[in-house]
């Protein structure tokens, strides 16, 4: 699967204090913020507790309150869409305190339910959509509390090199992880896996049984269940039924599939395939297999499927296989829209592992940057459009840019200039620029270049450095 936007909400909220000119006032908060360093916080203590081997948490339930949803406030942002509702961050602040009082308490008698979330489709590289669900404001400072005491629970017990939508852990970390694992040629086999729509099909009882073998909190699992169970308004205005899947767009939804596939995956490749050179690398659902040799690769890859099904999901077939990825022959695959390749070592001799921006998601980023110049071009004051398209480049520079594949954000580059000219100068009947004023306006406002090599992430041997 492809690494369109999978955005969540902050989870991590940044302890700020204003320091006010009064110094008694400063003193105190200073003692406030001291007293805050020494003890460990809510969620640090969850943390802490989660670490202890069969620790059962019996009353979760009890962190859904007035502090924590204060907390979700200020977290959340006030730009995301809007659920059903069409209330804001700034409508529901305006009577904020109140307002959280009431949540708790329907929360705490069982009187509180989601309201259904409003469905958006997200075009994808192949040409399809993703489903999004967007919650309430309500709905998702509860979810922020939830997916908040989620992750402190199961923090403590995810692999490392599970990289999804965690705290401190990052796409390019999961890259490099693999990277790594793969350039001193030990490890020649490579299991790719794709899964069938993993988000909306993760079925629900499984998902609260796993639950369970930490969470003994009947009243915690049963709020989790309601947001599972919510309906979602199509854009035919039709409320269709939740019975499988987390739902992307949810704040809790990869916090759940995180503790999920933890258990179908990395659970299950730790006891079975683990061998002193066998890695998987896994950024949500996204996961490859990096063996050492053919044999185990063929049986990870024939009992995978049936583990797999065992917990309700599908493996995409034609995206599922064994490749062999020794450097005495010429192979590649995709991990996080980047083609993993053996090319050649500049200056020495022999073959060096590459990676380089994978040629679908390269294609649908300029068909991306073509579409947005097009649409955008008379809405917008030629000054911020230079703006936007600006921030544009930087953004897929600062994904894609690694040192050894500055030759495709060159290409991008070319591209993006190419679509702004050409559309540019359809902003009205009367032609905007020639080539030799457009490129004279990019002399005095250029747009970002791609950063030379040295300023590039480096990764494995640079001989420009």
């Amino acid at each position: 699967m492809s690494m369109e936007k999978r955005d969540r909400q902050n989870l991590n909220l940044s302890l700020s204090t204003q320091i006010t000119p009064s110094s008694e006032e400063a003193e105190h908060q200073g003692n406030m913020v001291l007293q805050q360093n020494m003890f460990p916080n809510r969620w640090e203590r969850i943390g802490l507790a989660a670490k202890r081997e069969g620790v059962m948490f019996d009353n979760l339930l009890t962190h859904v309150k007035v502090e924590t949803l204060r907390e979700a406030f200020k977290a959340l942002s006030s730009s995301k869409a809007l659920g059903v509702d069409r209330q804001s961050k700034k409508d529901y602040g305006k009577n904020l305190e109140a307002n959280l009082v009431d949540l708790e308490n329907r929360i705490h008698k069982g009187s509180y339910k989601p309201q259904v979330k409003r469905e958006v489709l997200i075009p994808k590289a192949n040409g399809k959509t993703r489903p999004i669900a967007i919650s309430c404001f309500e709905d998702k400072l509860v979810e922020w509390v939830i997916g908040k005491i989620l992750e402190a629970v199961y923090e403590p017990i995810f692999i490392t090199n599970s990289f999804g939508f965690r705290p401190g852990k990052s796409a390019h970390d999961a890259v490099k992880a693999a990277y790594y694992a793969l350039k001193d040629n030990q490890r020649r086999y490579v299991v790719e896996i794709d899964f069938a729509n993993c988000f909306n099909s993760i079925p629900h009882r499984k998902l609260m049984k796993v639950i369970g073998k930490r969470i003994t909190d009947r009243r915690f699992k049963g709020l989790i269940g309601r947001f599972l169970k919510v309906g979602i308004l199509s854009q035919l205005k039709v409320v269709n039924e939740s019975k499988t899947g987390t739902p992307q767009g949810s704040i809790m939804s990869p916090i759940l599939a995180n503790v999920y596939l933890h258990e179908v995956l990395d659970t299950w490749f730790i006891e079975h395939h683990t061998r002193p050179r066998n890695v998987m690398v896994r950024y949500a659902d996204d996961a490859i297999f990096l063996l050492e040799k053919a044999e185990g690769a063929k049986a990870l890859e024939k009992t995978l499927e049936v583990q797999v099904r065992k917990y309700g999901l599908e493996l995409n077939k034609e995206k599922t296989k064994v490749i062999y990825f020794g450097k005495d022959q010429y192979s590649s695959f995709d991990f996080l829209g980047f083609t993993f390749y053996w090319g050649r070592k500049r200056r020495v001799r022999g073959r060096q592992l590459m990676i380089k921006t994978c040629k679908q998601r390269l294609l649908k980023k300029i068909q991306d940057y073509y579409s947005w110049i097009k649409a955008i071009r008379s809405k917008e004051r030629l000054k911020k459009i230079w703006q936007l398209a600006s921030a544009k480049l930087q953004g897929h520079y600062n994904y894609f840019g690694f040192w050894m594949n500055r030759t495709k954000l060159l290409y991008f580059y070319q591209q993006a200039i190419y679509s702004m000219f050409k559309w540019l100068n359809r902003r009205s009947q009367k032609r905007s620029y020639s080539w030799d004023k457009f490129c004279r306006r990019l002399e005095h406002n250029p747009l970002p270049l791609p950063p030379e090599i040295k300023h590039l992430k480096q990764l494995g041997w640079n001989p420009y450095v």
